[in-house]
């Protein structure tokens, strides 16, 4: 009877050490699936990609079919010029300040009080820029992004948003209190488009240190402006950088953008080949985003 109970035992164990592996087998399969499988926004495939914030003149129309990525200023173009892009098989990417506003922005014109970002009681202006720091806490001042966006991104059939401004909370420009705040809060609003839009392409700009790590899981790229490769070949931040990129580019499968005005010859060329090598997109561009 104690053999038999033990031959059923080890039959018994036998049968859950199979079903357990079968189990962690579908388990482990599921998982690698889902880690490869792209979002419906993924950028995977961009092999070339330009910033032009100029106006949509025919010969600029003509030189942006050249790209499969391009970031514009949507608030200068209709949707049948962005079809045109479209119809060439050219993804478009429209622009949006999150942390700052121009001083004339339409978007300002509709902003509260309570809706600039104040250090000390006093409103925040960045002389450098001619913009304001904007509170990105501030429910109203979110949804005037948000209507900003529906407006000059989605109603113009654009393929996502290209998200400047974002790396104010990481440059050390406030002080360490509201860096963390206002950090947190375009966190949350990155994470409010990505549930609303998910189709939507949403490239950041800068934030490459702390803000990246929260943002990964809700973006599809990130640019990395200035990218000198006389500096960050060298440089042991830039280094780091490069080094938490590439994991987060196996973890989320993000798509890393670089861009440096002006670089020639062997410059532009070392540029070019230090990107390849990093598995980024790079871009020269030659005087400003304003030109092609």
């Amino acid at each position: 009877m104690k053999k038999m109970m033990r031959n059923l035992s080890t039959l018994c164990l036998a049968v859950s050490l199979v079903t357990g592996a079968a189990a962690a087998n579908v388990a482990l399969a599921q998982t690698k699936a889902t880690a490869v499988k792209p979002k419906p926004s993924s950028l995977a495939g961009i092999d070339s990609y330009t910033i032009y914030y100029g106006e949509p003149k025919k010969a600029a129309l003509q030189k942006l079919t050249a790209y499969d990525l391009v970031v514009i200023e949507p608030r200068l173009w209709t949707k049948a010029q962005v079809d045109i892009l479209k119809q060439q098989g050219v993804k478009v990417l429209g622009y949006l300040s999150v942390l700052e506003q121009y001083k004339d922005s339409e978007l300002l014109k509709k902003a509260t009080s309570a809706d600039y970002l104040t250090i000390k009681g006093k409103r925040d202006f960045r002389s450098d820029w001619e913009s304001w720091s904007m509170d990105i806490n501030s429910a109203h001042y979110s949804e005037l992004l948000l209507e900003d966006y529906r407006s000059h991104v989605l109603a113009k059939g654009l393929n996502g948003v290209f998200l400047d401004t974002m790396g104010n909370a990481d440059d050390g420009i406030w002080p360490a209190d509201v860096s963390t705040r206002q950090r947190e809060g375009a966190v949350k609003f990155v994470a409010t488009l990505r549930a609303a839009f998910p189709a939507q392409a949403i490239v950041q700009n800068w934030g490459l240190t702390a803000l990246k790590d929260r943002t990964a899981p809700y973006i599809d790229g990130i640019l990395w402006e200035d990218f000198d490769p006389k500096v960050v070949s060298k440089d042991q931040w830039s280094q780091n950088r490069m080094k938490e990129l590439s994991a987060l580019k196996q973890k989320h499968g993000i798509t890393v953008l670089t861009v440096d005005v002006g670089l020639t010859g062997k410059q532009k060329n070392n540029y070019l080949q230090l990107n390849t090598k990093l598995g980024y997109v790079g871009q020269v561009i030659k005087k400003s985003y304003d030109e092609l």
